[in-house]
């Protein structure tokens, strides 16, 4: 009886964060829709105009901590060159997800990060919070959340592990 219960139970509260998620979902992609001509907040933190720290700095991006970790070890590669997304890409930029990815690793691997319990993907639009592409860097994914678990789902509408992003910019035509 007892065991049905928490069941029951287990089972509400599942259905209640999912709601709380979507409807939290919807107001981010209005909320961005809205701030096209906002200041992006990467290109400010790329030209200094913020006291973000970068924990690597090369020509063509820098990687830092992500203000709202969704493990312990939480990090975006972000690339100097404004784009908007992965969908703003072409096949002719897939060089660009291997530099994130190639520099995300390196700099994990130097914090002794261990790439079976790393997740590094993209946020597909809508589901994103800073129209300005980036590379999430997050482990162990064993940490995380069941909202954090939802939110960086691989495989799903709206995040793409590192090769789904480059099979799906080299299906672009």
């Amino acid at each position: 009886m007892i065991i049905v219960q928490n069941k029951k139970r287990c089972r509400k509260l599942i259905y209640i964060e999912l709601l709380a998620l979507a409807i939290f979902f919807v107001f981010w992609a209005y909320l961005s829709s809205q701030s096209k001509m906002a200041i992006c907040i990467f290109c400010d933190i790329i030209s200094g105009k913020s006291t973000t720290k970068f924990e690597i700095e090369t020509d063509d991006y820098v990687i830092f901590k992500d203000i709202k970790p969704a493990s312990d070890h939480h990090y975006l590669a972000v690339p100097k060159r404004h784009t908007e997304s992965l969908v703003a890409l072409t096949k002719n930029d897939i060089e660009i997800v291997n530099t994130l990815e190639s520099g995300m690793r390196t700099f994990l691997a130097t914090k002794g990060i261990e790439s079976n319990e790393t997740l590094l993907g993209f946020h597909m639009p809508p589901f994103i919070t800073v129209k300005h592409l980036h590379l999430h860097g997050i482990a162990p994914r064993s940490n995380m959340s069941f909202l954090m678990r939802f939110i960086f789902k691989p495989h799903s509408a709206w995040f793409k592990l590192v090769d789904d992003a480059k099979e799906y910019l080299q299906n672009k035509s």
